[in-house]
């Protein structure tokens, strides 16, 4: 009956422990604090880039910035900007101690139409334009210069055997 009974118990601790949920080494990403955002606009090669530098401070000194999100709703752009922190850092409870981040990040602006839109980083708004783009057509009643090519192009017959008499083909082997 003893041994029944510590067998039980043993059983019992088995279970209990292996049903416990282990925490993941690092929490999920959170939202950091954002205090600015500006969005810089340039061409690069005939079509528009943006970049949006975000400005704002970290909830430790040993959090660090992950890949933040984008998102498009209407003419509204979203950037989640997002910090990863070890399990076991201790958040700071006066933010103005937090150490300060800037980062630049591309804005997608693929399929977006010219004209203006709101970009929103953690709650801070700004507005920017997309101007329409400024292709020349080429006009058909102007003839192409000719420049001369660095490649000569030349349509020539080079046999891979001779048979020794023209017109008949090679033996085989």
């Amino acid at each position: 009956m003893r041994f029944y009974h510590y067998g039980l118990t043993f059983l019992v601790v088995l279970v209990t422990t292996s049903c416990q949920v282990i925490k993941p080494y690092a929490p999920e990403p959170q939202r950091v604090v954002v205090e600015s955002v500006e969005v810089e606009i340039r061409e690069f090669a005939g079509r528009p880039e943006a970049y949006a530098t975000v400005k704002g401070r970290l909830t430790s000194n040993a959090a660090q910035l992950v890949d933040p999100k984008q998102s498009r709703i209407d003419n509204n752009l979203y950037i989640e900007v997002l910090e990863q922190t070890p399990r076991d850092a201790v958040l700071l409870p006066n933010l103005s101690q937090a150490p300060p981040f800037q980062t630049r990040i591309p804005i997608e602006l693929l399929g977006l139409d010219p004209g203006t839109y709101i970009l929103n980083a953690n709650g801070v708004e700004t507005s920017f334009e997309i101007a329409p783009l400024h292709a020349g057509l080429v006009s058909e009643d102007i003839p192409a210069p000719e420049t001369p090519s660095a490649v000569k192009l030349i349509d020539e017959f080079i046999p891979i055997e001779e048979s020794g008499i023209p017109g008949t083909e090679a033996p085989p082997l």
